[in-house]
């Protein structure tokens, strides 16, 4: 085999650890499927370890590509590869059959729990290789490589993320089974403490939302106050100008009225004036006439 230059033996010896953890992991996986009831959890177990295989694959033939050759162990400095690749499947075998010996002694819900801590200590373990391995690669111009380590550690956050999801779960599953229900809402003085600030700040909470509806309730009532008042105070208005023209109206009228009959009594007493003045000068006529001929036929007579 043709010797490295310092460059693909760096990232050789990076990618190798990784290869070796995904071997003991592929190992892990297996034993803590067969020990694994729940069937979501089982499921999701499965999905992984076919992805830990092919990430498995994908390394081993970076690797090769490079010029290096792969291994299963732990790659030291003046350890050989054989010894490297026994260690890291012993350590795989030992790890497995702690697992079975513990799942026997403990509840299911506990076995589960203890399990995925397991194994969302390993993922994060394997997300800090891949991050390491695309940042060297990076650095030194290995796209290839770079992309390889990017796209299997998304594979390892993802199933880091369901396990952080589901480890509360397991818990909960492990204090139904294992603790009484009188102890499980109040453990300790801090809960009760807690509990109490919480009751409190909804309380409070609670208090505030009454006085902001009372304080709403109050700007309502007195808007629509405001309101009524503002329209009582307009109809006031509006039937007093009412009145008022009406009484003006009324006292014209009245006032016409008046008028009218004061000219036609007016009228009338002219009209009487002039027929009485008129009748003294017929009769003044009159009796001037008379003495007239009463004079004149005594002259004749004379």
């Amino acid at each position: 085999m043709a010797e490295l230059n310092a460059r693909d033996a760096k990232l050789v010896q990076f990618l190798n650890e990784a290869h070796a953890k995904e071997a003991e992991l592929e190992a892990d996986l297996t034993a803590h499927i067969s020990l694994t009831q729940k069937a979501p959890y089982k499921k999701r177990l499965q999905q992984h370890l076919t992805e830990t295989r092919a990430h498995k694959r994908g390394v081993a033939q970076r690797i090769k590509q490079l010029g290096g050759q792969a291994t299963q162990g732990v790659r030291a400095p003046g350890v050989p590869d054989a010894v490297g690749e026994l260690a890291g499947k012993g350590i795989a075998a030992v790890k497995g059959q702690v697992g079975v010996a513990r799942a026997a002694l403990t509840e299911q819900a506990e076995t589960h729990l203890r399990n995925a801590r397991e194994e969302l200590r390993e993922e994060w373990v394997e997300i800090g290789l891949y991050t390491t391995i695309e940042a060297l690669a990076t650095e030194v111009g290995d796209r290839d490589t770079a992309k390889l380590a990017r796209d299997i550690r998304r594979d390892e956050e993802k199933t880091a993320k369901y396990l952080e999801k589901l480890i509360p779960q397991l818990v909960k599953e492990v204090v139904k089974n294992e603790i009484p229900r009188d102890q499980r809402t109040q453990s300790g003085g801090r809960s009760r403490s807690t509990s109490s600030r919480s009751a409190s700040s909804s309380r409070r909470s609670a208090s505030s939302s009454k006085r902001s509806s009372s304080t709403s309730s109050r700007k309502r009532s007195s808007t629509s106050s405001k309101r009524s008042s503002s329209r009582t105070s307009a109809r006031k208005t509006a039937k007093k100008a009412a009145t008022t023209a009406r009484r003006a109206t009324k006292a014209a009228a009245t006032g016409a009225r008046s008028g009218a009959k004061a000219a036609s009594t007016s009228a009338k007493r002219s009209a009487a004036g002039s027929r009485s003045s008129s009748n003294g000068r017929s009769s003044s006529n009159g009796r001037s006439r008379s003495s007239s001929k009463r004079r004149s036929t005594s002259g004749s007579r004379s």
